[in-house]
């Protein structure tokens, strides 16, 4: 993990920006607080803990008292034998008992207990991942944003150029300069563009309704991060190291191991199906009534209770079969798991290099285009180059921008899923990224471009 930290350093290392903001840092704190997803889980962990609480009281000895009181108000008649005359009789009895029993050897309920252990470490392990997935969405979709707003100023800035290559055009075509298919070209064009810019706006909504729906707050992001900043790929010859940690690290794989602790656990609890049980218990039980002839009674009674299984009609034994097969599902799972794992830890490593290829090419184009921007300007001044020319090569770098801006954020995506991929994500990293952002520009800051240009000299 310390290339990818040290990668990710390197990425939010920017200049001193005039405005701080910890924007990001807010919606995660947010998400992590009042995502129903996490608050769901966490209810979910609470009841794990209750079941495992429970699954100690079958350790524990059972008492119970019960009392009695009876009154009879039917009347008794006994025939007397020396005058013959009959005798009636009310009575009421009272009484109560204590009983204590206690399990002494039963097998299934120490397995219950490693159930119900194995089922909250399961339930923390997947608190954690959903805590992950929840950050890495607010990541992305709070970067998707920025993405799109970027874009749009990018094709904002085409239709305006696109608009007034077409007005250029027409006036061509009316003085006779130009065929009339050109103007049927720009306006083509320009059609496209506004096009494609509202298509822009109705992604910069969904992405926005996602973010919210997210962090459960209504905040719009007003911060974004710079253009200079500079980016590293992973080398391969750490690939291998990185990818032993996967096993260690990976919430899947983990979860994956302990579900096969739980089929083996499982397994053996209906083994104990097949074990004899023993229980011992002890009574004490008082009684007195007047019927007839009072008489008072109490009594003390011990046992020791054995249970040996014989015979269930084959259900135990087909449980045993049932879950001995589970195991070898819960192992073709695991492997999946790994298998899977290893496939996104790939992809994301070939995305992430991609990524820096990308950004360090277009930040080349982007001078190119520049310096062919400022060139055409000074061109257009004294009437060696068209409006038309200048309008193209300001596209041109927009374009170029848009590319690079977009290459940015699917780094700072991909970076934090693969973070992700290997344990928890570091939070202090988006801290860091989140307070080196700046405030939304509604134009691209062309000094931003004059750095470029002159650090590309030097």
């Amino acid at each position: 993990m310390k290339i990818i930290k040290f990668a990710l350093i390197l990425l939010f290392i920017v200049n001193a920006a005039p405005t701080r903001a910890s924007e990001l840092s807010l919606l995660i704190d947010q998400a992590l607080r009042n995502n129903y997803q996490i608050i769901s889980s966490e209810f979910e962990l609470v009841s794990s803990e209750y079941d495992l609480q429970k699954g100690t009281s079958p350790f524990l000895p059972t008492v119970n008292i019960q009392a009695n009181s009876t009154w009879n108000e039917s009347k008794t008649t006994y025939p007397n034998p020396d005058d013959g005359s009959r005798t009636d009789n009310d009575y009421n009895s009272n009484g109560y008992s204590l009983s204590l029993s206690q399990v002494l050897l039963d097998y299934s309920i120490v397995y219950d207990y490693d159930l119900s252990k194995l089922d909250l470490q399961i339930n923390e392990i997947k608190h954690n991942k959903i805590l992950n997935d929840i950050i890495i969405k607010v990541v992305e979709n709070y970067f998707s944003y920025l993405k799109f707003k970027a874009q749009h100023k990018a094709t904002k800035a085409e239709l305006k150029s696109s608009q007034a290559r077409l007005e250029q055009i027409s006036r061509n075509n009316e003085l006779g300069n130009v065929a009339k298919t050109d103007v049927y070209e720009a306006y083509a064009k320009k059609e496209q563009n506004a096009k494609s810019l509202a298509s822009i706006e109705k992604d910069i909504r969904i992405s926005l309704i996602k973010l919210n729906s997210t962090t459960q707050t209504k905040l719009e992001p007003k911060f974004d991060i710079q253009l200079n900043q500079h980016y590293q790929q992973i080398p391969s010859r750490r690939k291998s190291k990185l990818k032993k940690n996967l096993a260690h690290k990976n919430y899947d794989i983990i979860i994956s191991q302990y579900n096969i602790k739980k089929s083996e656990t499982t397994l053996d609890k209906t083994k104990s199906g097949f074990y004899p049980t023993i229980s011992a218990s002890a009574n004490y039980n008082v009684n007195d009534s007047n019927n007839n002839v009072e008489t008072y009674s109490d009594d003390i009674s011990y046992s020791l209770n054995i249970n040996v299984p014989i015979m269930s009609g084959g259900s135990t034994y087909y449980e045993y079969q049932k879950n001995k097969n589970k195991i070898f599902q819960s192992i073709a799972n695991h492997r999946q798991s790994i298998d899977d794992a290893g496939v996104e830890f790939d992809e994301l490593i070939y995305q992430i290099n991609d990524n820096v290829t990308s950004i360090n090419l277009l930040r080349k184009i982007i001078i190119s285009n520049y310096s062919v921007y400022k060139g055409t300007q000074k061109a257009y001044k004294i009437g060696t180059k068209t409006l038309t020319d200048l309008l193209s090569s300001e596209s041109n770098l927009y374009n170029s921008i848009r590319d690079f801006y977009s290459n940015q954020y699917d780094y700072i995506i991909n970076m934090t899923k693969f973070d992700a991929l290997l344990g928890p994500v570091d939070l202090n990293i988006l801290s860091a990224l989140s307070n080196s952002m700046v405030p939304i520009q509604n134009n691209f800051d062309l000094e931003v471009l004059e750095k470029l240009k002159k650090e590309a000299d030097e």
